[in-house]
Formats: structure tokens, C-alpha cells, sequence
């Protein structure tokens, strides 16, 4: 989704005048979004626990394994807000869907524990004991899976931790990652071929030998395709994640380790550890078209929450991260790891709390907190034209924050919006103006626009059905969730 209103700066204000008159021709139900009218890095929202750059940049999680912790950085800053040390070896940490919960697998011998942090205020609110050597952990609602290294299992619990069940896979597991759709789960092996298991029989259904030591596994969105480095034999493989089948396998760095596609999965970023580089694969041709040096041995890969501008790689020989511009591949920064060896890093997306003032709050459990929204902020023109244009899934508690430099009359539209939206309309002040629910998708040329009814700064889109069930309404405000953070800092 996009807006609609052309806004006219001082400054652009020829360029904006030719680009209005152009294209509203070609489609009077397109009007122009005016660059000038985005706000590359949000500003103040309120002063009192209100949005700022800093606010809505996220977080990043650094498994340190060679010092056992987790590091928590600022994304806004790039400074280290606070460092955990957990119990035995660190072997993987996963952020779950919702952003809520972040896992980490620790091991002790032959025994493993799976932590559960709450990351809105990063405490840990369950820790689970296996009697296995647990080395990954994949989602599917409500279900975990953990690969069990010496068992040569997968490992089936629910949310609070009960074993329900065991799947053999194979000697050796490590790595997981279960298709979109929640029907298949790809179980890398170390030293031997890639498990491909039925969820729903929970069964081993096909072995694949991509290479010598499959490692980490990325799918597409859609699930069609999936991208596994493997880190013996110094290559990249792309499967068909429904035929199980390979269907080229390239050569990368050496001893590559993570593979993650950008946010339009045009490009799959590798890389490699014993290289010191990154390389960059086009997803179509699958070729190599760029090779980047970064620091002293990569490892993990996380893409910014603001549609992947930035990418984060951490260097376990060199306990740092390198920060590379996604537009120009170049390397813009340097800032420390916060401890020893960072292997996997993950990014939280900023949050926003809806809240009721005091004297209006009517809800349940008589708190001010309405709900609570993880979301992407579009910080170009080309991110803001897109918006959620082509996504065929956003979780429960997801959105997007559109935010401009003043108040105006803002309009926008459904074209080639996939799933229906509640549209959040919101002042200067923080304060809510005007709601529509279940503004429906639209896939033919003419789509119909939805202007707001008074001028507004902000408009947050979420998953429709979120405003009725949460109850929000007119007069509620919008507030940063990482002030609890800072606050406790």
C-alpha cells in the first residue's frame, strides 16, 4: 500500500509538479507519494515514552559462544545495552515469529537446556532441561523442534517445554528449518546428507546429498525454494523444497557458514568464515555476482528491520560486527560484539504499545496497554510505495508504521495488497483520529483510496480483525516500546 496525497516541499517542488501531473494520467487512482514527505529517520512522536530514531530501529541478539552470553545492542546507537551470561555452551539462539520470545540452546555434555527470553523486557520467563545435546530449535505454532546431535533425533516439545514426541533423522543433525506452509522440516546433518522429514507423519520422507556438511538453511518466503551453504566442500545448493530436489549447487567462499536472502529475495547474502568475505548470490541465475571482505571470520547474518538497508555480520575471530549498506555493499561501520566468538545474530523489529490514558481505560485487566505492534518503517520512497504490496502472510501481532514530517490529509490504497488491513490513522500527538477496518485487498487496475477524514502524521497498518480484537479505539495513543528498555538500562 502506498499514499496517495501528493505533499509538496520547497524544496522539490518543480520535480514534484512534473511527477504529479504525470503519473495521476496514466491512473487518476494513483496518485504520487512525495519523497520529501517521508521521514528518513523518525523524529520526535510525543515526548514522554514517545517515538524517536532511536525507538524504532530495533534491536540485535549476539550469541557470544566463546563468552557464553548474550548481547543486546541499541540499532539506533550501535552501543551495547546489556550482556547475559548463560549456563554452558551457547549453540544457537532463534527469535520466534511473534518477536516475543527469544530462544537459546545451551548444552553441558550430553545434557541441554533451551532458555526462553521475553523480549520486551529481556527476562528470562522459562528454561526447559533436556537429557540430549541439543543443537537447533524450528517453530511451528505451537510446537518446537529441537535437533538432538548425539541422539540422532529430533525432539518434539510444546511451548512450556513436554516432550510429545521423537523423530529419527539420521546421525549427527544440527540445523533446521521448517518450510512456510508447516508441512516439511529440512534436518542438516553434520558429515552426512540433509533429512527431509514429513511433519505430519513425522517421518524421514528423503535423504538429500547437497555437499560435504550442509550447514545453516534459508527458505523463500513462498517456500518453493530453499538456499543451504555447505561448508565442507565450499558451495551453495538451491533445492526444490517440493520436488526435494537440488537444483544447482555453486561454488561460494571458503567454508561457508550462513546463507539469509534480502527482503525481495532477489539476493541470497553468504558467508564465509576462513575467506573473511561475503558473497552475494543472484536467487534467479544463482551466480555469484559479488564477493565483499568484512572482518575476521563470518558467521551470522540479520537484515535491519527497516526492509533490509543494512546488514549485520558477526565476526567470531574478531568479536565484532560489520555493518554493510545493502544499496552500495559497502562496509559503513564497525562496533563491537559485546563479547567473545559471535556466532548467530538476530534483529527485533522496534515495537509500538497502543495505550489508553487512565481515566478512559476500560478494558480488561484495567492496564493502559491495548496492544502491542512489531513493526516495519518504510524510510525511502520505494519502500513506502510498496508497503505490504504482495504479502501473502504478516503475523498476528505485525504492521507497518508509515510516519511523515507533518499533518496532513494522508490517502491510501490497496492496489495489489494481498491480505486485508485495519488502517490506523494518527496525529502529531500520538493520538489516534480515525480507524478503518477490514479494508479489503485489490487486485484489479482501478482501486478504490481511503483518505483520512483529518489530518494525520502517522499510519500504522496492521492484520485486519486486530483493532476489533484488541478493542482500539479513537483516543488511544501510540507509544515506543524499547522506553521500557532504556528505562531499565
Amino acid at each position: 500500500m502506498k499514499e496517495g496525497l501528493v505533499l509538496i516541499e520547497a524544496i522539490g517542488f518543480m520535480i514534484l509538479i512534473i511527477i504529479s501531473l504525470a503519473l495521476p494520467m496514466a491512473n487518476s487512482s494513483n496518485p504520487v507519494l512525495a519523497y520529501y514527505s517521508l521521514l528518513p529517520a523518525i523524529s520526535a512522536f510525543g515526548s514522554d515514552g514517545g517515538l524517536t530514531s532511536g525507538s524504532l530501529a530495533g534491536v540485535m541478539y549476539v550469541q557470544n559462544s566463546n563468552s557464553s552470553s548474550i548481547s543486546v545492542i541499541d540499532l539506533a546507537t550501535n552501543t551495547n545495552l546489556l550482556n547475559m551470561i548463560v549456563d554452558g555452551t551457547l549453540h544457537n539462539i532463534e527469535l520466534s515469529e511473534d518477536q516475543l520470545t527469544l530462544y537459546i540452546m545451551t548444552t553441558n555434555r550430553n545434557s541441554g537446556t533451551l532458555f526462553m527470553l521475553n523480549t520486551t523486557n529481556n527476562e528470562i520467563i522459562r528454561e526447559v532441561s533436556t537429557e540430549a545435546s541439543v543443537q537447533d530449535i524450528a517453530t511451528v505454532n505451537d510446537t518446537l523442534y529441537m535437533s538432538d546431535e548425539t541422539g540422532g533425533k529430533v525432539l518434539m516439545t510444546n511451548v512450556n517445554g513436554t516432550l510429545i514426541n521423537e523423530i529419527d533423522v539420521g546421525s549427527r543433525p544440527q540445523f533446521m528449518n521448517v518450510r512456510p506452509d508447516g508441512q516439511v522440516l529440512y534436518v542438516t546433518r553434520l558429515g552426512g546428507p540433509i533429512s527431509v522429514v514429513d511433519l505430519e507423519q513425522n517421518v524421514v520422507i528423503k535423504e538429500i546429498d547437497s555437499g560435504s556438511m550442509p550447514h545453516r538453511l534459508s527458505f523463500t518466503n513462498d517456500g518453493s525454494r530453499l538456499f543451504v551453504v555447505n561448508a565442507g566442500s565450499d558451495t551453495l545448493s538451491v533445492i526444490d523444497s517440493h520436488k526435494h530436489e537440488i537444483i544447482k549447487t555453486i561454488p561460494v567462499g571458503d567454508n561457508p557458514q550462513y546463507v539469509a536472502l534480502n527482503p525481495d529475495e532477489t539476493l541470497a547474502y553468504v558467508t564465509n568464515k576462513d575467506s573473511n568475505t561475503v558473497s552475494i548470490v543472484d536467487t534467479q541465475a544463482i551466480e555469484v555476482v559479488n564477493e565483499i571482505a568484512v572482518g575476521n571470520g563470518p558467521y551470522g547474518i540479520a537484515f535491519s528491520a527497516d526492509s533490509g538497508d543494512l546488514l549485520y555480520v558477526s565476526n567470531m575471530r574478531g568479536n565484532d560486527l560489520s555493518i554493510i549498506n545493502t544499496t552500495s555493499n559497502n562496509i559503513s561501520d564497525k562496533i563491537s560484539a559485546g563479547g567473545a566468538g559471535p556466532n548467530q545474530v538476530v534483529v527485533r523489529k522496534p515495537d509500538i504499545e497502543i495505550v489508553r490514558d487512565e481515566d478512559e481505560n476500560s478494558n480488561s485487566n484495567n492496564s493502559p496497554l491495548i496492544g502491542r505492534v512489531f513493526v516495519e518503517v518504510p524510510d525511502d520512497l520505494e519502500e513506502s510505495m510498496r508497503g505490504l504490496m504482495f504479502r501473502k502472510h504478516l503475523p498476528g501481532n505485525a504492521g507497518m508504521l508509515f510516519a511523515y514530517y507533518d499533518e496532513k490529509p494522508r490517502t491510501f490504497w490497496m492496489k495489489n495488497t494481498l491480505i486485508p488491513l485495519d488502517m490506523i490513522f494518527v496525529d502529531g500527538s500520538s493520538k489516534i483520529i480515525e480507524i478503518k477496518e477490514n479494508v479489503p485487498p485489490c487486485a484489479q487496475d482501478e482501486c478504490p483510496n481511503y483518505p483520512s477524514k483529518e489530518p494525520a502524521q502517522y499510519v500504522l497498518e496492521v492484520n485486519a480483525g486486530f483493532v476489533q480484537e484488541k478493542g482500539i479505539k479513537v483516543g488511544d495513543r501510540l507509544v515506543a516500546g524499547l522506553s521500557e528498555l532504556d528505562d531499565s538500562d
